[in-house]
């Protein structure tokens, strides 16, 4: 098992713009879980896809659906994963910072 970090630092004067990037783990080919780790404006969504991005993992929620704290521990998701490989579509809003990072946790099959 290992874990992965994907940093995201977006300042509140940036554009508003989407993204659509792909996430390659090494030889790890199951996505055990995610976690969000960080501080938002609420003006920040992700979508978790499969590599060729045709098939959701996680529809495009806001990023407190993955945060974790008060409570709230990582999202399992338990998924193979083709080519090692997922792909983050986000969605960034001008107005607020973003700064944090998601935490994957993956595995060998």
């Amino acid at each position: 098992m290992r874990r992965y970090v994907y940093n995201v630092d977006k300042k509140s004067a940036d554009a508003t713009t989407t993204s659509n990037e792909v996430v390659t783990f090494d030889d790890h080919d199951r996505l055990l879980a995610v976690a969000w780790v960080g501080d938002h404006g609420k003006n920040y969504e992700v979508a978790i896809k499969t590599h060729d991005g045709r098939t959701p993992i996680v529809d495009q929620v806001s990023v407190d659906y993955y945060k974790m704290g008060a409570g709230r521990e990582e999202m399992i998701l338990n998924q193979n994963i083709q080519n090692n490989q997922i792909r983050l579509e986000t969605s960034f809003e001008t107005g607020a910072d973003v700064k944090g990072q998601f935490i994957f946790t993956v595995e060998k099959n």
